[in-house]
Parts: C-alpha cells; structure tokens; sequence
C-alpha cells in the first residue's frame, strides 16, 4: 500500500471514531443496574454502616418509621428504609401507597420514580407495572419548571430497562433543550432560576441523576455559578436561628409577612448536603460542609429526616464558616453581616429588594425613602437615593503587627450597567460600573478617612 494509501486509511478510520464519539455525545441509553437514583452503591454502602453504627440519623429515621408517624413523603421515606434496613415488607407497603399517587403532583411523581427504582423485586410485576404505566405517561409532557423537570429526569431513569424510547426522549429533551438552551444560558447571564429552595434541591437530585446514569456533568461551563452558590447559600440565611420543635431552622431570607417556611428551610439544608456529597473535594465546599455538620441543626422531624439521613455526611471534614469572608456580592445582588455571631446584623439586597436583619427582627428597607447607611462592621451600605456622597474612615486604623483591615463600601440604587467617576480627596479619579443590580462596590484603607463622591460619567 502507498504512504498516500496508509494516510487515507488512517484518516478514514479518524472520521468513523469521531463519528462514533459524537453518536456516544447523543446515546441517552441507560446501562446502570437499579437501585440507579441517588443510591449509588457507594452512598447505599456508607448508609448501611450508619445502620451498623447506630448513627443518630439513623436511629431518629429508624425511630420514625418503626414508630408509624405520619411521614409527609411515604414513598421517599418507605423505599429509603426499605433500602437500607432490609425491610422488603416496607417496599411493597411504598408500591401500595405509588400506585394510588398523583404523578400530576410534582412531589408525588418524583416518589413513584423512587419507590419503582428502589423496590421494583419487592413490589411484584402487578405494582410494578402499574407504576412503570404512570410514570410512562408523565414523560409526555415538556415542563420548564425545575422540580417537574427533575422529577421526569427521575421517572425516564427509572423505567429505562421498560419505556427504553420514551426514556431516551425525556432525557434528551432535558439535557440538550431544557439545559443547555434555557438554564445554562441563564446562569451564565448571571440569572438565578433556582432561587427557590424546592428548585434548588431539585437540582441537586438532577445532577446526581445525570451524573450516576448518563456520565454527564451538567455543571461544564458553568463553573463560577457553582462555586458561588456555597458561599450565597451560607450568607443568604438570617443570622438568628428558628426554634422548632423538632430542632433548630436556619432561616433562609424570603420577602412578605408571616412565619418563616420551614419546608423550605429543610430543602435548603438537603440541597447544601447533595451540593457537598456531589463533589466532595471542591475547596468552595469545605466550608459549606463545616456549616452543615452541626448537630444543633440536624433534621429530626418526619419531613426532613429523609433527606438527613440520606445526603448527610458527618465523616467528612469541612473548614469552619468563620474563616470565609462574611459578604456576598456577585449576579447583582449583595449578602452581608457584621460578624458570624448569632446576634450579628445582616442585610441582603436581591431581585430589587433591600431587607436587614437585627434584634431578632427582618426590616424591609424602602430605597428611595432616602434610608441612613446599613452599618456592618468594616462594610457600609449607601443609598443613592439618599445622596452620591459618603466619608471613608469609618473603621479605626490597623494597629502595628495586625492583620490590615480593608473598609467596604457599597453604593445601592444606581443605574445598572452605568459608568461612574469616582472622586476621593487627594487621590485621581476613576470610573467604575454599576453592576446588574445597580451597585457599586468601593474599598479603602482602614482609617484612611475621606470624602468620596460619585457622578455618571459623561462619556
């Protein structure tokens, strides 16, 4: 054969490898052996030696179950035990209660895709078949909405082996369409789809899923959003905890009236606990994990305790929360406190709303009402509408030997995307833009006191 030849031959068998990768990028055929949602061998593994230990997870879970309270989750909860204490009588019991389920109800859906993967062999052909029908039907449909796409993402794993085709449609229509045409660009744009709670932990059960089953990492490209989201989860909670009778609530910050919603709070803290088993070694992580292991905060009521004992990881290490920086300031929005005490001032600024926290109380803060500064330790926050002019020097200068102090200031209620001069006495001028959210964040040296004023820039 010619050099020519041997060249045309290896190109050849260059373009049928690519082909066959590109047409392994499309397969959304699944090859995993069930349980195949969220209980990995390894996760299914770590949660019968908490059974072998007698973790408090599990005692409180085992408590509940063997005690018939009424769990606001059966399936969840039934096909977990089941799972993990051998109880084959507890699946079918699951089987029972999915076969009677609503799958037009987004939690409900969700659990019959749990129950029909973890307890298919104790549940009979009869059940199964039933359920593996009602799931099949619920792949029709084309939702936008992040727990009903997950809860579909659940279901078409689930009846894989049964509805191959069907499967393979839902799970590209979620990956390619839902994914990577509408939320990936979101989050890149800076954009939070997933600021509810339940959406979040929806999430976090879809990237596991994904992952596990089609080897896909959906977090490609999109590597700042998640290494943001440990440090806004921690900040984006008020600093005073929520006494339930069950145990201690931190309170994520919501806008309205009323008492905090502790469905959603439980969410949160499953959602930071599948965040931190997804990748465990991530150094954004390593103080969501130190947040998270505290026993003061452990979920024992019949709702939360599932995903307790399902995603917690009280073996691995994490950094304590103290050492991390206590404001947020990214995607246009701002989270700060004066100091990780529990009596400590916060305040938050999302989605054009401005709120603090102090005294045990939430204050919404009306910004064209002309509000005093927000004071919060070394960080300030201004209003525009109260004037473009401040004073630096409000923290007393770094003493010799001492760790030095940086003084931040953030200007709120400016035009976004604008360009400002900025004037400090005896230092020249410079710009700077508004970001999304219509702020501007300035830095001074401790001590350092001068005037400061802002003016749109004339270009």
């Amino acid at each position: 054969m010619t050099q020519l030849g041997h060249i045309g031959t290896a190109a050849a068998a260059l373009v049928a490898a690519c082909s066959l990768l590109a047409g392994q990028e499309t397969d959304y055929q699944v090859y995993t052996e069930s349980p195949r949602l969220l209980l990995t061998q390894r996760r299914l593994k770590l949660l019968k030696r908490e059974r072998e230990r007698e973790s408090m997870r599990w005692q409180q879970f085992e408590a509940l179950m063997r005690g018939r309270a009424r769990m606001s989750e059966p399936g969840f909860a039934l096909g977990l035990w089941s799972q993990v204490s051998g109880q084959s009588s507890a699946c079918r019991e699951a089987a029972e209660w999915a076969v009677k389920a609503s799958t037009s109800s987004t939690s409900e859906l969700r659990q019959v895709a749990l129950v029909y993967d973890w307890c298919q062999a104790p549940a009979g052909e009869a059940l199964s078949s039933l359920m593996s029908r009602k799931l099949a039907a619920a792949l029709r449909d084309r939702p936008e909405q992040p727990a009903a796409v997950s809860a579909r993402v659940l279901a078409a794993l689930a009846i894989a082996d049964a509805e191959s085709q069907l499967s393979q449609e839902f799970l590209k229509y979620s990956v390619e369409t839902w994914w990577k045409q509408k939320m990936a660009p979101r989050l890149t744009a800076g954009e939070n789809p997933f600021a509810s709670r339940t959406d979040l932990y929806a999430l976090m059960e879809l990237l596991h899923a994904v992952r596990d089953n089609l080897r896909l990492d959906l977090r490609e490209g999109l590597g700042k959003w998640f290494d943001e989201l440990g440090p806004l989860q921690i900040l984006s909670y008020y600093p005073q905890p929520w006494p339930a009778p069950e145990n201690e609530y931190r309170v994520p910050a919501y806008i309205g009236a009323g008492e905090p919603n502790l469905r959603e709070a439980a969410l949160s803290r499953a959602a930071e606990m599948a965040l931190v088993a997804f990748d465990t070694n991530a150094p954004t992580l390593q103080f969501l994990q130190g947040w998270i292991i505290q026993d003061r905060f452990l979920m024992r009521g019949e709702f939360g305790i599932g995903y307790e004992f399902l995603w917690a990881n009280p073996y691995q290490p994490g950094l304590s929360f103290t050492y991390m920086p206590d404001l947020f300031h990214a995607r246009g929005q701002l989270l700060a406190r004066s100091s990780w005490d529990e009596d400590a001032v916060w305040f938050g600024f999302w989605n054009g709303q401005a709120q603090a926290f102090g005294q045990g109380k939430r204050i919404a803060v009306r910004m064209e009402a002309r509000p005093a500064p927000v004071h919060l330790g070394p960080v300030r926050v201004f209003f525009a509408s109260s004037g473009l002019k401040l004073e630096s020097g409000w923290t007393p200068e770094t003493e010799p030997g001492e760790k030095p102090v940086e003084e931040v200031a953030f200007i709120l209620g400016l035009t976004p995307g604008t360009l400002y001069d900025v004037e400090v006495d005896n230092e020249e001028m410079f710009e700077t833009r508004a970001d999304p959210g219509g702020i501007v964040e300035l830095r001074f040296r401790a001590g350092s006191k001068a005037g400061v004023r802002l003016k749109k820039s004339a270009l």
